[in-house]
Parts: C-alpha cells; structure tokens; sequence
C-alpha cells in the first residue's frame, strides 16, 4: 500500500516569470519507528532549517521571490497566492506548497481567512526532494 502527498510547486519559468504546477511525493509502507507497525512514509529528504510563521488575517504582501527554496505546511487559515503567470491558488489547512521561485517575478500572497495564516515552513538545498510531475 502506497499513498502520496500532492503538492504545489511554484517556480519561475525562463522568462522570470512565477507559475504554479503540481506533483506529488510518494509514501511507501515502511518500518519508521519499530516496533510499530508499518505506515505510508516518504523517502527522506535534508533541511537546513524550518521557522513557523503567522500572517495575520487582512496581510497582504508585496509581490516578492521566494527567500529560499522551502516547503510550506499549513497548519491554520487560508492564503491566495497570485504568480506572476498563471492563476491564482488557494493554499489552506492541510495544503503542501513548494516554493522554487527563488528568481524572477515572484509572488504575492494575501491572506484570506478571517483567522490568522499560520504554517510550518522547511528550508530545502536544491539538490533535495526528488519528485514527480502530474
């Protein structure tokens, strides 16, 4: 039995400008904390360091390139994140975002939940996290 993870990514394309696409991580049963049972876990990958962060509800940002390349899970509230190409997403509770658009346009992001934007952010070296396209 195998599960995957869907996740967003944006990334800037070779004209600078940010666009979003998807793929997903693969989860294979395995042994990851014996003697429990086996469950769905990724492959693992490095991180250099992870900050949690909180948007208060009404922020909205300055369109602007991802700092680094990060992996964001959020925990509570919803953004609409707009590239630089493409259509807006919607990012909310439960939602995985990779962010790659560490060049070009950017991105600007909005809060539009009535709650606080609250999410785990993970900062990946760019060898890291092998993926799939859809």
């Amino acid at each position: 039995m195998t599960a995957s993870v869907k996740v967003r990514r944006l990334r800037a394309d070779a004209s600078g400008l940010s666009r979003f696409d998807t793929f997903e991580i693969e989860r294979a049963m395995t042994i990851f904390a014996p003697p429990a049972l086996p469950f769905p876990v990724s492959k693992p990958t490095s991180a250099s360091r992870f900050v949690l962060l909180q948007l208060p509800a009404g922020w909205i940002g300055e369109r602007h390139p991802s700092p680094a390349r990060q992996i964001l899970f959020c925990l509570a509230g919803c953004v609409r994140v707009t590239p630089g190409a493409g259509k807006p997403v919607t990012i909310g509770v439960g939602d995985t975002w990779l962010m790659e658009d560490t060049t070009g346009s950017g991105h600007k992001t909005e809060v539009i939940s009535h709650v606080p934007f609250e999410a785990a952010v993970v900062q990946i070296p760019d060898e890291e996290l092998r993926y799939q396209r859809n």
